[in-house]
């Protein structure tokens, strides 16, 4: 007769480790970069551990030998492995960081994304500084016992969190400053961000209409024009809004593109009286400040909490209202897996939590006119006259009338520049600072023919041939080719001309134009926050233009960069320019922008100042060929027998094009919104099954811009 089956007498440790009396075994995440490990695991609790093994806590376990972090999602009566558990080694941390909202978000987010809900809190919670962590746990403690002892002779909960405000403000309005401080601004750069701030709270007091709507929970978006603070217009939309989220007693969360905007956002939060507390998150701050601040967000010490990219995910008690400025500038896309875009996050984040949603920028992406569209977000954009009044008086090259609109500096540019630039003049209005965006730095790197306008190719492979001057030499980069005379291949002249030029001739050219004329450049590594309104010229790349108190007086916009050849090439170049033009005065205040491109779309958007319209226009054309943001698309890039496996694997992939790279290939399927979660998780699947079968990995980015 066999023998009975053993009966299972409950969990057990290896060691004989005496266990918690109660929900003995903990689900663990492990924080591991491989796929199909970075999962939970069951541990045992040890006794020592019972009170502060708590769902949501940093712990270290044992895992192939070698200690790991990972996150104690939830306590269990007992666990489906047979046999004894291995226990968990340490509490990192008694502090809950893995929140149940921030669980959530993060595994809607790697459902999105096809990733690991380890990859994606390894983006969204910062690593734990022990000495910060000391320091915000003891000003817990302080907080508590003074909001205890208060709470007899004060009116309840409102005077403790007054007290938290104001005790939090004093720490938290050090970090904002530290933003500016560690970007080694010179002490009158820091003086005029300082005199920026206090001129765009100012302002917005002065034309407050507090039309911020009243119903609860508003998801919006706003195309901004210059209006009163040029340039700074979404900072003015966003306090109204967060002076209303905050009235009401929820708190707010603020996403910005990069530090610049951090620093005149911070002066800004800095003068407005209204705002008494607000923290700071950004990649550029040192591990202590970067864990301080969140670490006060999670303990609701502040009710502001202003970041860059990885603040998209940052713990914020009682969440009212997300604001995200500039949602289609490439910072937000994450270069790590799984690549989230900080926009989506925020989408999620509002759809979840139930939170306010405010999306201003200066252009009008893809992605949130399509949910305007559907009625998802309510469109708070000026139109008609409004609009027109805020936006400065914008001119374009007439080659008909002018006979010099061909030149690289029109007579109309110069007659403009000069304008703005001229000493006692009776309209001073006019007078102030110039901007002159070029597209890069450099010299020669884009020509074409003198004659026929044609860009000058490769004889050999039809590639952009590059110059040093306009007599030669002439290379090719792409295939070797060296000349050091020219032919058009179209009308066969030998005469060329610069089409794109840099930064450097462009300086050349007006100190040799306008002597006595102070003139600074901005770009590359020396890009300055904020300028005074003292009349000069500043001439900056793309991307790189300063903000100048006032608003500049004149723009002038040349040689428009060809973002390259993918489907949002003409997006990017409106939004390039609509964010140069949004920094110039608005007409009655005499702001005047000289608009070089040849564009049609780019120059009918700017000299009406309307992206919504044409961003509409295009998503009509692009509804009816079903490319984004009416699908999702996904870029699988590896071996082309491996993308075949998971494109078969997944059923609701559709290919749409497939390019080599070197050795591997480069895919690109659609597939519908609809579908998205469940495609989300299947990728996320096959990543995992390969891995476990050590197959060759496929790097999956889903809804990347540039994959069109």
């Amino acid at each position: 007769m066999d023998e009975p089956l053993p009966i299972d007498t409950g969990t057990s440790a290896i060691g004989q480790v005496p266990l918690a009396a109660e929900d003995p075994v903990a689900h663990v995440l492990i924080d591991h970069p491989v796929p199909h490990l970075a999962r939970a695991f069951d541990y045992a609790v040890p006794e020592k551990f019972a009170d502060t093994a708590r769902p949501g806590v940093r712990v270290r376990v044992k895992f192939a030998g070698k200690l790991r972090d990972g996150f104690l999602l939830e306590r269990v009566e007992s666990s489906e492995h047979i046999g004894p558990l291995a226990t968990i080694e340490r509490i990192t941390s008694p502090v809950v960081v893995l929140t149940p909202e921030l669980l959530r978000l993060g595994s809607a987010t790697a459902r999105r994304y096809a990733g690991t809900l380890s990859d994606v809190l390894r983006l969204a919670i910062p690593p734990r500084h022990a000495r910060a962590e000391k320091a915000v746990l003891k000003t817990e403690k302080t907080l508590q016992h003074n909001a205890s002892s208060s709470s007899a002779a004060r009116d309840g909960d409102n005077a403790s969190a007054a007290t938290e405000d104001t005790t939090a403000g004093s720490e938290d309005t050090t970090a904002g400053s530290e933003v500016v401080t560690a970007h080694h601004e010179s002490a009158r750069t820091a003086d005029t961000i300082e005199r920026l701030g206090e001129w765009v709270v100012t302002e917005s007091r002065r034309d407050r209409e507090d039309d911020f709507p009243a119903a609860e929970h508003p998801r919006m978006a706003l195309t901004c024009v210059p209006g009163p603070t040029p340039g700074l217009s979404w900072i003015t939309a966003g306090l109204e809004a967060a002076r209303a989220t905050l009235a009401a007693g929820e708190s707010v969360l603020w996403l910005v593109p990069d530090h610049r905007e951090l620093a005149v956002l911070s002066a800004s939060l800095d003068a407005s009286a209204d705002i008494p507390s607000y923290s700071v998150l950004s990649a550029d701050q040192s591990p202590e400040q970067r864990w301080t601040a969140w670490l006060r967000g999670l303990l609701g010490h502040t009710r502001v909490t202003i970041g860059t990219r990885a603040a998209a995910f940052a713990p914020v008690a009682d969440l009212g209202l997300i604001i995200c400025f500039d949602d289609s500038n490439s910072n937000y896309l994450d270069q790590h897996a799984p690549y989230p875009h900080a926009r989506e996050v925020c989408l999620l984040r509002s759809t979840i939590d139930t939170t306010g949603l405010l999306f201003v920028s200066t252009d009008r992406s893809a992605e949130i006119q399509r949910l305007v569209e559907v009625g998802w977000l309510h469109d708070a954009t000026p139109i008609g006259p409004e609009r027109r009044e805020g936006a400065p008086r914008v001119f374009v090259p007439d080659e008909e009338r002018d006979p010099f609109a061909w030149q690289r500096i029109p007579s109309r540019a110069w007659q403009l520049m000069r304008g703005a630039l001229r000493p006692g003049a009776k309209d001073t209005n006019a007078v102030g600072p110039v901007l002159v965006q070029v597209p890069r730095a450099g010299y020669y790197p884009v020509f074409a023919c003198a004659r026929c306008q044609e860009v000058a190719r490769c004889p050999q492979c039809s590639a952009t041939l590059t110059t040093q001057s306009e007599v030669g030499p002439f290379a090719c980069r792409s295939c070797g080719f060296h000349s050091d005379s020219f032919s058009c291949g179209r009308c066969n002249s030998n005469q060329v001309r610069s089409i794109v030029r840099g930064r450097g001739r462009t300086v050349e050219e007006l100190r040799k134009a306008m002597p006595g004329i102070e003139i600074l450049e901005s770009g590359g590594d020396d890009i300055p926050v904020a300028i005074d309104d003292s009349p000069r010229i500043v001439v900056a790349t793309t991307g790189a233009e300063p903000y100048t108190l006032g608003g500049y007086a004149c723009a002038i916009l040349l040689d428009s960069l060809w973002p390259g050849p993918w489907m949002r090439s003409t997006d990017e170049g409106v939004s390039r320019r609509l964010r140069a033009a949004v920094l110039v005065r608005s007409r009655t205040a005499g702001g005047v922008v000289y608009l070089g491109d040849t564009d049609e779309t780019i120059r009918s958007t700017v000299t009406t100042f309307d992206p919504v319209t044409t961003m509409s226009r295009a998503l009509s054309d692009r509804l009816e060929l079903g490319f984004p943001p009416y699908r999702r698309i996904v870029e699988l890039t590896g071996a082309g027998a491996d993308i075949d496996a998971i494109i078969t694997t997944v059923s609701e992939l559709t290919e749409l094009i497939r390019d080599s790279e070197g050795d591997d290939q480069k895919a690109v399927a659609a597939y519908p919104i609809a579908a998205g979660d469940a495609v989300g998780e299947a990728l996320a699947h096959v990543t995992a099954s390969r891995s476990a079968k050590k197959l060759p990995q496929v790097r999956i980015r889903i809804d990347d811009p540039r994959s069109l």
